[in-house]
């Protein structure tokens, strides 16, 4: 059995496809494979990932009719043999010592997850690196008996999975697959995962991931028609979770719920202003979801100050004082910038 099983859904990543591959081909720990599925690419991206199979055991490569990031992970989680489960992006890549730094604290502890630290790039058309950072995790250490409860506030609305070792026996036991969502898959698979009460968190603060900052043709910055009948998905998960665990009455878990609605209800905003919708109609649709009890509370329950950034701030005041079309018009304004 291998140490890790990456996962690597490739969808027309010609252009990025080969800087990963090195990547784990440089790896110090050198007992992985990498499991890559190439989702209906019509580029050469299948070609490369032939070729990375032929020339190299430890790469597996399947080859899939396009059906999204969703089922072509779930494909990389159904044929996985590692011990440990790391999903990594095409445009994105791992420091050569990731494998075995990650490997060694999850052994260690007998952790089912660890969290680790990122780099953020920012890249030029011409894929020239013009900026990175580090972005770090709220916690630090080993956390046992149920991490995710006592750490609910730190780690609820920590959606992303690339930033995550995931124990595989865990995964199967509860039979844990991704959503097929076009948005936020990864984060109701992370949701689904915590739900199920990990009993050993791992996080360390050392970044090990170069994640692309900004990503051409992301799907958030796409319009999501399915959005405007079903736009609280994710923090309805959330709340599904909190009420699993009967502490739908614990100030904490309340407070960090709300902020997920909260989040996806700015998810919503976003969405709109990327639709044909008139401005008359995306101020009924805002008005509409404002009506609904969760969200209505949501927003008059949550503070300004646990918004990451000035514009949400805004526009949370804006919300609570029910201005819907100068919310609008904010976001709108923010995004031909």
């Amino acid at each position: 059995m291998p140490c890790i099983s990456f996962i690597l859904p490739i969808y027309n990543m010609e252009r990025c496809l080969p800087r990963v591959l090195r990547s784990l081909q440089a790896q110090t720990l050198t007992d992985f494979e990498a499991v890559l599925i190439n989702d209906g690419s019509k580029d050469g991206s299948a070609a490369l990932c032939a070729q990375a199979a032929a020339e190299d055991a430890r790469f597996r490569f399947i080859d899939q009719p396009n059906g999204g990031v969703a089922a072509a992970r779930n494909a990389g989680l159904d044929a996985a043999r590692g011990e440990y489960i790391f999903f990594l992006d095409p445009d994105d890549w791992v420091e050569p010592d990731a494998a075995r730094v990650l490997y060694e604290a999850a052994h260690a502890a007998d952790a089912d997850c660890v969290q680790f630290g990122l780099y953020l790039d920012s890249y030029d058309e011409n894929d020239r690196l013009l900026h990175t950072q580090t972005s770090g995790c709220a916690l630090s250490g080993v956390y046992r008996g149920e991490p995710f409860k006592e750490h609910f506030a730190e780690m609820a609305s920590s959606y992303l999975v690339i930033n995550k070792l995931f124990r595989r026996a865990f995964l199967e036991q509860h039979q844990l697959r991704f959503p097929c969502h076009q948005l936020g898959e990864d984060g109701l698979f992370c949701v689904a995962f915590y739900r199920q009460d990990p009993g050993c968190l791992v996080v360390l603060e050392q970044p090990l991931y170069h994640y692309t900052a900004a990503r051409r043709g992301s799907l958030s910055n796409s319009y999501h028609p399915e959005r405007l009948t079903d736009n609280f998905y994710l923090s309805d998960a959330v709340w599904d979770t909190v009420t699993a665990w009967g502490l739908q009455d614990s100030a904490v878990h309340r407070t960090k719920a709300d902020y997920c609605t909260v989040r996806d209800l700015m998810m919503g905003v976003k969405n709109l202003g990327s639709s044909p919708l008139s401005l008359a109609e995306q101020t009924a649709w805002l008005r509409s979801a404002l009506q609904k009890p969760r969200v209505r509370l949501a927003v008059r329950r949550t503070r300004l100050r646990t918004m990451h950034s000035r514009n949400d701030r805004v526009k949370l005041l804006l919300l609570k004082l029910r201005l819907c079309r100068a919310v609008l018009l904010l976001s709108g304004a923010n995004r031909k910038r």
